[in-house]
Order: C-alpha cells, then structure tokens, then sequence
C-alpha cells in the first residue's frame, strides 16, 4: 500500500494543476460580438489612403455599404473586416478576418 501513495499524491497534484489551467483559460477567453467594418480603397488596394466606417453586426450590411453609390459612387476597390483594431506597432488596422464577395 505504501508504494501506492506516492503515484496518488502525484495524480492528485496532476489534477490540480489540470483544472486550475482549464478555469484560467475558460475565465480569459473573451465574449466579444461580432463587429464589421468597411475599407473603401478610392485610389486602389495598394494606396494606403482609404475611407472606413465601423458598426455593422453582419458581413451581408457592411457589403450593401461597401457597394452602395453614396459612400462608393465610383465603384472603388472595398474590403470588410471582422473585429478591427488599431495596430501601433504597424500603424494601421488589424482584423480578425477580411473579406471581399
């Protein structure tokens, strides 16, 4: 019985250390919804001058906005991002995902 203890201290200890890591990642996992934003690119792709506008709740809104005549009227080079934010180190935004069509 005694070379037994051992081992069971040891999964014990395991399973501590198991479950606290499992809560601590659970509690930093943020719940964020999801946010679009639209990068109208009036001088092309390649230009770093673009106009953006936040707060649409779906990809299918921020399409219809990208496309529209007012804030496109010449039909311009457009891409909508999921969860921008500003990026300091690389002086631009950065999003979760981008998509066009």
């Amino acid at each position: 019985m005694k070379p037994a203890m051992p081992f069971i201290v040891a999964i014990i200890i395991f399973t501590g250390f198991g479950t606290a890591l499992y809560g601590i990642s659970q509690s930093e996992q943020t719940k964020t919804a999801e946010v679009w934003s639209a990068f109208i690119y009036n001088k092309g792709f390649n230009s770093g001058r673009y106009q953006k506008e936040d707060g649409f709740q779906s990809f299918k809104q921020c399409k219809a906005y990208a496309e529209s005549a007012e804030s496109n009227p010449n039909g311009a080079n457009w891409e909508c991002g999921l969860n921008c934010g500003f990026d300091s180190r690389r002086q631009g935004f950065q999003c979760d995902t981008m998509m066009h069509k």
